[in-house]
């Protein structure tokens, strides 16, 4: 067991469980308003979600986090853990990403029932294992905490990103003057796929790390595909 596994009683639920009961939460509300949850009601959810399965924690019950961050970026400070070979991932205060593409009306930051759906489908479609650590409350604001499995390597080169996808089945196109791609088979578009992102390991083999990946519906599924065939 990891020194910080979820406490009371989340320990032990896979991520794609969490997921599926917030999203299952997230329809029903929006069939009785017949339409979808909006960004600060799936906000709202995500924190009724968190309290109900004892999510919150306080920083000081995770050690690595009393000392600076090893790095950090638009979304996330990172802290290494050297025993098991794993980063700690933390959001920024109520912040937590971007989605790849968003309908006019919409928020385009990511709700943080949309950003553990991101990484439950970096989990099925790169063969990662990220985990739900837990949800700091610091002064009224969320922070989200995950573990993610350290990769070895180099990054890779915005060639063989190209060819790492397109290779797979994975459709490019453009979003936002950002370069995208769509996989047509699951519904799904990943977008930040840039060299920091795509790490080229020691057996050749290619480990996205932290890219945007989000299931289409709708007329944002129907504008994909279009752009895929432009």
């Amino acid at each position: 067991m990891s020194a910080h596994e979820p406490l009371g009683p989340t320990a032990g639920i896979p991520l794609e469980a969490h997921v599926e009961e917030l999203r299952r939460r997230c329809e029903a509300t929006a069939r009785l308003q017949g339409g979808a949850a909006s960004y600060w009601q799936e906000v709202q959810l995500f924190r009724e979600y968190a309290a109900e399965r004892g999510l919150p924690r306080l920083p000081d019950e995770i050690p690595e986090l009393s000392r600076p961050p090893d790095d950090e970026g638009n979304e996330h400070q990172v802290w290494f853990q050297p025993a098991t070979a794993t980063y700690l991932k933390v959001t920024w205060p109520d912040f937590f990403g971007l989605l790849v593409l968003h309908r006019p009306d919409e928020e385009e930051q990511a709700s943080p029932i949309a950003y553990l759906e991101r990484w439950q489908l970096h989990n099925e479609l790169f063969g990662d294992r990220v985990r739900l650590v837990g949800v700091l409350d610091v002064d009224g604001q969320m922070r989200l905490v995950i573990e993610q499995q350290a990769i070895i390597g180099t990054p890779a080169t915005l060639e063989q990103i190209n060819d790492f996808f397109t290779s797979n089945g994975w459709l490019r196109f453009t979003v936002g003057g950002e370069v995208a791609y769509f996989d047509p088979e699951n519904e799904v578009a990943i977008s930040d796929t840039h060299q920091g992102n795509i790490i080229l390991m020691d057996d050749g083999l290619l480990a996205p790390i932290d890219l945007r990946v989000q299931p289409l519906s709708g007329a944002l599924l129907d504008y994909v595909v279009k752009a895929c065939r432009a």
